[in-house]
């Protein structure tokens, strides 16, 4: 046996001692998670490899026998100009739907932190519309859009902006944001209480040293405000991200995907491919392909984040 490899076993040996030595001493504490991670793996692992392992057949939902396919669903998929369409308008709505929130929330955030009369009002009114179920908001939305007894037509047809009530869920080139202005309504308070708590963590004397100095608001804001939010944005936007990326309650009860397909997203193709159709391995295929772009993005996201050696 040569030096190296004499050194490499050396070493393999070293750390499986010390991983043993380190599980022996914490023991207890492993007994402890144990029961919490069962759950995890239950809950969570199982369908997860469930779905990887179903995208690999052809089965049928009316049908108890499966067809070993192997990769020909993700073959299939990536050869469909449907499949692109869907990426793209995903984006779309991820990334309108996301800056929305973000920006919004950030700025009630920012008035609400301000000594402003009735306070305590407002930080409880602007919950209302996370607290409202989904699809109630969606069928408020649907209403208010009404090409002739919505709140919108008739607010644009008495300020002149338009001559005729306009169909906005049903006119394929703008359904999209018909349904994305109901999205950054439902989600904006989330995203202004948590950018609210950040705000009050960060300590008035940074104001008052940058004031003292003759910094204006905006400088403030921009030097101080920002770089100490940096950290609950970036956990904010993440989460927003995902929740707005599977959403589905809001764009099936106000389009149902159409017209002609132009609001529906990964998600809602998967539930009319898996379950309407009955095809759960071409579903579940789509389905791998959406944790993949999630889990690389989340990746790619919190390494650029981290790159300056900061924490989380």
């Amino acid at each position: 046996m040569s030096l190296a490899e004499e050194h490499t076993q050396t070493g393999g040996d070293s750390r499986l001692s010390q991983s043993a030595a380190h599980v022996k001493r914490n023991r207890r504490a492993y007994l402890l998670i144990a029961p919490a991670a069962l759950f995890l793996v239950a809950v969570v692992g199982y369908p997860i490899l469930e779905t990887f392992r179903l995208s690999l057949y052809r089965s049928p939902a009316d049908s108890t026998i499966e067809t070993f396919v192997g990769l020909q669903h993700y073959v299939d998929i990536l050869n469909s100009d449907i499949f692109y369409r869907l990426l793209w308008q995903t984006g779309r709505w991820v990334a309108v739907g996301v800056a929305g929130k973000t920006l919004l929330g950030l700025l009630i955030a920012v008035h609400l932190k301000g000594d402003i009369r009735g306070r305590k009002f407002f930080r409880t009114a602007f919950l209302i519309p996370w607290g409202i179920p989904y699809a109630i908001s969606a069928v408020v939305f649907r209403w208010i859009e009404h090409p002739q007894f919505g709140y919108l037509n008739a607010i644009l047809l008495k300020l002149g902006v338009i001559e005729q009530g306009i169909g906005i869920l049903g006119n394929p080139d703008i359904a999209w944001l018909g349904v994305v202005v109901a999205d950054i309504w439902i989600g904006t308070p989330f995203m202004a209480i948590i950018f609210l708590a950040g705000l009050q963590s960060i300590p008035q004397d940074l104001y008052e040293a940058a004031a003292i100095d003759g910094a204006e608001r905006w400088h403030q804001f921009r030097y101080i405000t920002l770089p100490q939010l940096k950290s609950v944005i970036l956990m904010a936007t993440l989460l927003s991200t995902i929740w707005t990326f599977v959403s589905f309650d809001t764009i099936w009860t106000m389009t149902g995907g159409g017209p002609i397909s132009t609001t529906a997203t990964l998600v809602i193709h998967i539930y009319q491919v898996g379950l309407q159709n009955g095809h759960l391995g071409l579903g579940a295929a789509y389905s791998v392909i959406g944790f993949l772009l999630l889990l690389l993005f989340a990746i790619v996201y919190l390494r650029v984040y981290t790159r300056g050696g900061e924490e989380l």
